[in-house]
């Protein structure tokens, strides 16, 4: 037991530690003679299937018994299984045929993998079932990284600027319906409540803290702050709790007035809603104050708190309530920005959520979360409100694909594009479907 546990800090700690090493482990079967998923499920490799260079899954037509069920199909491999989400295999139609997600560590609260079709894919986590031969393998291992050569996107070239709108509208509301996708596949494990909290917190926590705030709202749930409210907690006595368990009260920005800080240690210490310490890794390092993850929590822990007298979510949809025809995007984006935006006397104003990351919360959260709640009870006027909201919304801020994106296009079609949102979300379409596979023929190019 103490040699395997030894092999495993080798191997985590080992800088040439790739995913490339993980395909050697999987090709030649250097696992455990008896295997278990991570749902529980009995596990027997009849064929790890080959290596595939080529975009999509790591291992194709490979044969795997599941329960007793003979199974065909791709072996994706990973690190952890939150990369999966990371690398957008849940948005991309080439992993919908993946039987088994193999990763180095099982590192999410669920115990199945989302494709992009809703479908739960099994989990073998390799941590825990790697023979002896596996220090053989990690000393023959050589790192050889593939890079794809970059190739001309034809989409941009060939598509009139009179057209280019419509084009990237279409595109805009399939991502839109992708993103739906994918919460629809997470109403597996909980509720639209439980969703939109863990996704507001998920988006807050900027790119370095994602996952973390993730793991927090997952640990910390929305009905675990509800039945804390309807004991007694006060706000500030649930802001000593986000902070307290998971260690962010010793490390706000310094700058960060400290009678607040040992105010809420106080609370903390004195409260009896939540004793238990949440194993969180921050991501701190160079981090601007008002992304800190402390910060983006106090932003966002108004709205909490007050929604935990009613529903979260139904505050949210009421965004959507304006008479049929009479939308007015300037009367939405105030009704938005007083949902979550207010005045705070903990946060200096500098510090307030921004109205660009509240934008981009909406679009990756909130719509598509509203949009599925309509479709799965057939609300038809919610429906088409939020697809109004859309079709109006205002740009977001430009990210490194959408600038990427911009050198395939002319300057006309850079001012069309930057436009509305719902036009950069069809460019994100584009790019995750097509131009990364190089399926430029498939894209309407």
């Amino acid at each position: 037991m103490g040699a395997k546990s030894d092999l495993n800090k080798t191997i985590r700690d080992t800088t040439d530690f790739t995913e490339r090493f993980l395909y050697h482990i999987w090709d030649a079967q250097h696992l455990a003679t008896e295997l278990e998923t991570v749902s529980g499920k009995k596990l027997k490799i009849i064929s790890p299937g080959r290596l595939s260079n080529a975009a999509g899954p790591d291992f194709r037509e490979a044969v795997v018994s599941l329960g007793g069920d003979l199974q065909r199909g791709d072996v994706e491999i990973h690190k952890t299984t939150y990369d999966w989400i990371i690398h957008g295999h849940g948005e991309d139609p080439n992993y919908c045929n993946v039987k088994l997600h193999v990763v180095f560590q099982h590192n999410t609260w669920q115990e199945y993998t989302i494709d992009k079709q809703g479908q739960a894919v099994e989990i073998l986590e390799l941590k825990t079932n790697l023979d002896d031969d596996i220090k053989r393998i990690l000393n023959d291992f050589e790192e050889n990284p593939l890079i794809p050569e970059e190739k001309f996107c034809r989409f941009f070239a060939e598509q009139p600027a009179e057209t280019l709108s419509v084009a990237l509208s279409r595109y805009g509301k399939l991502r839109l319906l992708e993103k739906e996708k994918r919460f629809a596949a997470e109403l597996y494990f909980t509720g639209f409540n439980q969703l939109a909290y863990q996704g507001l917190l998920e988006a807050l926590g900027y790119a370095s803290n994602k996952f973390q705030m993730l793991q927090m709202a997952n640990t910390l749930t929305y009905e675990v702050l509800r039945k804390n409210f309807q004991d007694g907690m006060q706000d500030e006595e649930m802001i000593a709790i986000w902070l307290g368990s998971t260690g962010l009260l010793d490390s706000l920005p310094p700058s960060f007035p400290r009678e607040f800080v040992l105010k809420w240690k106080e609370l903390y210490a004195n409260q009896n809603y939540h004793q238990e310490t949440v194993e969180v890794n921050w991501h701190l390092f160079r981090i601007r104050p008002v992304n800190h993850p402390g910060i983006r929590l106090l932003q966002i822990a108004p709205l909490i708190y007050r929604s935990l007298s009613g529903s979260l979510f139904n505050d949210l949809i009421k965004l959507f309530s304006y008479p049929q025809g009479k939308l007015k995007m300037k009367e939405f984006y105030q009704r938005l920005e007083t949902l979550f935006i207010g005045e705070s006397y903990y946060l200096p104003k500098e510090w307030w959520l921004g109205k660009t990351r509240l934008d981009t919360v909406f679009i990756n959260i909130i719509l598509p979360l509203v949009r599925l709640y309509a479709q799965r009870n057939n609300y038809k006027e919610l429906s088409e409100a939020a697809w109004e909201v859309y079709a109006q919304y205002r740009a977001l801020p430009s990210n490194h694909l959408t600038r990427g994106m911009e050198r395939y296009m002319d300057k006309m079609q850079i001012r069309t594009a930057q436009k509305k949102a719902i036009y950069q979300q069809g460019i994100l379409h584009i790019y995750h479907n097509y131009c990364q596979y190089y399926s430029c023929g498939e894209c309407g190019g």
